[in-house]
């Protein structure tokens, strides 16, 4: 899918492989050589995405940019594994970002480096070229050559077994959730319909069973919302942003996300309560039955023991996460600031006829 935002459509030179179910939207520019699998969404909106030479994007890879502050530049040669997030950052030539590895913003790779399966490099970070670098904050491990990057990135494409191991990933297409490509992004399911109220919906999402949008809210491409027997409610103005999976069942329990809240890109979820005005940080893994109280953030990457309860107003990071500090006065004009990007966003696509409205 190629998606145009408001004036600029994405611009592949010839010749580019591009799975039907990906997406390709607005200022994404790439050179020859381009292979994106299923489901990765490659969106440049606020910004541009500019991707070299032989690129490639495994299933459920994400890559943006923060909206008129930082583009997402990769260099020739790169390769980015399955659950896989670049955003707003500088890869440089032959970097391999692994399987559900994460680089964010402001942050520079240089070439020929290696970030490992799971790793999170945080945002404004230097990581030289030519070492792996993993955990997370990902640390440098040891130096690599070349030749050995290369077959690692020959692995990592062909989706078999290589030398750094794996990590733990999310189902890489829709079939576990009863959708085929044919089926549009809203599913019936355990006798419910979902319902959107004046929201964006991508059209390679899906939504299945009793899922509910509010008014100016927003999931994104490759977005999972799956209730399975349960109740999913997305308040007014919050938007779940690209390749984020929020699975649920009647055992586990509601899904009940506020207003004006912003679910970042690559997150799994389950069952649990999301207050008004708060942040799920991008690449996070929240467990069941967690309560985010209203204005309280998950860092990026962060893991979140079931049962958790992220008090109002403080930032919870790390793997576990645990209480860091409280939400400065910059952070909270952020979190308000995204607000508005994404209901600035799900309207111009709307307009674009890349979502739908019900």
């Amino acid at each position: 899918m190629r998606a145009a935002f408001e004036a600029w459509a994405p611009e592949i030179a010839d010749p580019a492989t591009v799975v039907a179910s990906a997406a390709l939207v607005g200022r994404t520019a790439a050179g020859p050589g381009l292979d994106v699998r299923g489901l990765a969404a490659l969106r440049g909106d606020g910004e541009w995405v500019r991707v070299g030479r032989n690129g490639f994007f495994g299933e459920r890879s994400t890559v943006h940019i923060a909206h008129g502050l930082h583009p997402a530049t990769i260099g020739h040669d790169v390769t980015v594994g399955r659950f896989g997030l670049v955003h707003a950052c500088t890869i440089g030539d032959g970097v391999l970002v692994a399987d559900g590895a994460t680089v964010m913003d402001a942050s520079t790779v240089g070439p020929h480096a290696v970030i490992a399966p799971g790793a999170l490099v945080p945002p404004r970070r230097t990581l030289p070229g030519g070492f792996v670098y993993a955990g997370a904050p990902a640390m440098p491990v040891r130096e690599i050559g070349v030749d050995e990057l290369a077959e690692l990135a020959r692995a990592v494409r062909a989706g078999a077994a290589h030398a750094l191991g794996t990590c733990e990933l999310p189902p890489l297409d829709m079939s576990p959730f009863g959708a085929s490509a044919a089926d549009g992004p809203l599913l019936r399911a355990h006798g419910a319909v979902p319902r959107v109220d004046g929201a964006f919906v991508a059209q390679n999402a899906v939504l299945a069973g009793d899922v509910r949008l509010g008014v100016d809210s927003g999931v994104y491409y490759g977005c999972v919302l799956a209730s399975c027997g349960a109740r999913i409610e997305v308040g007014e103005r919050s938007n779940v942003q690209d390749n984020t999976l929020i699975v649920t069942d009647a055992s586990r329990g509601d899904v009940v996300i506020g207003r004006e809240v912003t679910i970042g890109h690559n997150v799994r979820m389950g069952a649990g309560s999301f207050g008004d005005g708060s942040l799920v940080g991008m690449a996070s893994i929240v467990g069941d039955g967690v309560v985010v109280e209203p204005g309280a953030c998950i860092a990026a990457g962060s893991h979140v023991s079931a049962g958790t309860r992220v008090k109002a107003g403080w930032i919870w990071a790390g793997r576990p996460a645990r209480a860091l500090r409280e939400v400065g006065d910059r952070e909270r004009s952020m979190f308000a600031f995204a607000v508005d990007v994404y209901i600035h966003y799900g309207a111009a696509y709307r307009r674009e006829s890349a979502g739908l409205v019900a």
